[in-house]
């Protein structure tokens, strides 16, 4: 399993878990722990994003 597929993996965990979250946040709302949590997750989302497109650039340069 390549880097990029291992980056593409975790970014499909990741979306799945935000949606969770979002979706409890709508129906429940969050305490101060779950909403640290759930920026946390979101802010590890947009890190994985970034390194997967660095990591499809670099493959396609090669």
């Amino acid at each position: 399993m390549s880097y990029t597929e291992v980056l593409e993996r975790k970014a499909e965990i990741l979306k799945k878990n935000v949606e969770n979250w979002i979706l409890k946040e709508n129906c429940d709302g969050l305490t101060n722990q779950e909403a640290y949590i759930y920026r946390n997750m979101l802010k590890e989302l947009h890190q994985n994003e970034q390194e997967l497109h660095v990591a499809r650039v670099e493959e396609m340069n090669k």
